[in-house]
């Protein structure tokens, strides 16, 4: 977080308050009701079809809910499908969806052909639509897909850490052959601790017979826990006898949930928009990152997400708070990311990996609110740089990031001059010193350079406003610096 004292005249202070009503400390937001209902849907229990999302309709994914569905009746399993060839496969999975009662959903632009932008826009919109609209297990959540949608059923599982249980791979793997001489992983390739991953191979893949004891030490140093079955075949999706064994295994061995757990989940959310609205924000936004990474998937988890998803809806606003300690660095946190012998990774890794895809995801989708207050969110975890380093010079070189308004307070009522201290806490990162007379509209125009030095950790410089003119506010705009940067793996031969 960018910390700045300016001192000015009084005078001008005052001219600035009235122009700028918006003071830190004084945020209030509006936020929707506890979710209580579900937005209209179109389909009912035993139907299949193509919906659109309710924020973009370009946006589609097809569905599948089982005979056991009801809007007011026992919430059900879901299980997201990617498929190699796109469409995802929810006509592959159909009967044994239907007979165990598990929706199915189709993310229909996920294939080996398509670039990861539409991937991860879809990989945003689709569950943050079904989360409004259908009603599921927040302790049941899976992904499979077959061969390279096994590899995105991983992907996936790292969008929304909190939330996914497990992951059914059919002839999918994670390893990346390195020049054809042994098997690499990224440690940003990391899933979340006791993730549940079933994976379905046929008995002469011999892409899966390669990967598969690489990938099971790999995801054994997360903390997954693998199981396997095979079937005489090649490269191709289970039968359906195993198809269902696998989802019976991830159905049995996720954590369910208690019998007051919806109940008490959403009067904890009741409570968290009251406390936001009387103006608590920063503990609120506290307590629901604290509940998503130690509650996962559970209905106490899901209320997070939808409250977190409702406060980070006014950048405004939002980029006033203080979310400087939002998760302090439990331990230093050094690797190489080509390393085939990676170190454990603490809470913090887990937490920048959540709102790196959460800011990717809403850059790719236009909602450029939550992607700035992800990226604000991202300067409050602790060695949150660290191996997502790239990744994050990835989001400001191409969908940029301005910080916040600088803090204005009176020190010197004699003089007009402006003293402007700044604190750099990114490394890698150019900063410089903005001015504008219009914050609405984000006027802005460069007036000091900053020394980019990264150990310079502060800086400062004092100004003298332009004679006559409008009155004006200051910001820091942090731009990346860095030659080069690997942002995301390439595809691994074979998928």
């Amino acid at each position: 977080m960018i910390k700045a004292i300016l001192t000015i005249s009084l005078a001008r202070f005052l001219s600035m308050v009235r122009a700028f009503v918006i003071l830190p400390g004084a945020c209030v937001y509006f936020l929707t009701p506890a979710f209580a209902g579900l937005v209209p849907f179109p389909l009912a229990a035993n139907q299949e079809g193509i919906v659109s999302c309710a924020e973009d309709p370009a946006i589609q994914y097809n569905i599948y809910l089982p005979p056991g569905y009801s809007t007011n009746g026992p919430p059900l399993p879901i299980l997201y499908t990617l498929n190699a060839s796109g469409g995802g496969m929810v006509s592959t999975i159909y009967t044994t969806c239907s007979n165990l009662n598990i929706i199915a959903v189709g993310i229909i632009n996920s294939s080996d052909s398509t670039p990861w932008t539409p991937i991860l826009r879809d990989f945003y919109a689709v569950p943050r639509d079904i989360r409004r609209r259908v009603r599921f297990d927040p302790t049941a959540v899976f992904v499979g897909g077959f061969s390279g949608g096994g590899e995105n059923s991983y992907v996936f599982s790292r969008f929304w850490p909190q939330q996914v249980s497990g992951v059914f791979t059919m002839a999918g793997w994670l390893g990346y052959l390195n020049w054809g001489a042994s098997v690499t992983y990224y440690s940003t390739a990391r899933v979340q601790t006791s993730l549940f991953v079933a994976r379905a191979s046929g008995t002469s893949d011999t892409g899966a017979a390669f990967y598969n004891p690489y990938d099971s030490n790999f995801l054994a140093s997360c903390g997954a826990t693998v199981h396997d079955w095979y079937f005489g075949g090649g490269h191709v999706p289970p039968p359906g006898i195993v198809q269902k064994a696998c989802l019976q295994w991830l159905l049995s061995n996720r954590m369910p949930p208690g019998p007051n757990d919806e109940a008490l989940a959403a009067a904890q959310a009741q409570t968290w928009r009251a406390e936001a609205a009387a103006g608590d924000t920063e503990e609120v936004l506290s307590n629901c990152i604290a509940t998503m990474m130690n509650q996962p998937r559970s209905w106490h988890e899901l209320e997070a997400q939808l409250v977190l998803d409702d406060l980070m809806t006014n950048y405004d606003s939002f980029r006033l708070l203080d979310v400087s300690n939002l998760m302090p660095a439990s331990t230093s946190f050094v690797t190489n990311q080509y390393s085939s012998n990676l170190q454990a990774w603490s809470q913090n890794d887990y937490v920048s990996d959540l709102l790196y895809f959460y800011a990717r995801g809403a850059a790719h989708n236009g909602d450029w609110a939550r992607y700035h207050c992800a990226l604000k969110l991202l300067t409050g975890i602790g060695g949150s740089c660290g191996d997502r380093a790239g990744d994050v010079c990835y989001l400001l070189t191409n969908f940029s990031y301005a910080a916040p308004l600088l803090q204005i307070y009176q020190q010197n009522s004699e003089s007009s001059l402006v003293n402007i201290s700044v604190s750099k806490d990114t490394p890698g990162l150019s900063y410089s010193l903005q001015s504008g007379t219009d914050v609405v509209n984000g006027t802005w125009q460069n007036r000091v350079p900053i020394n980019s030095n990264d150990a310079d950790a502060v800086w400062s410089a004092t100004i003298d406003p332009d004679p006559g003119s409008p009155v004006e506010f200051y910001r820091v705009a942090i731009t990346p610096n860095r030659v080069s940067f690997l942002p995301w793996p390439d595809n691994p031969p074979g998928q």
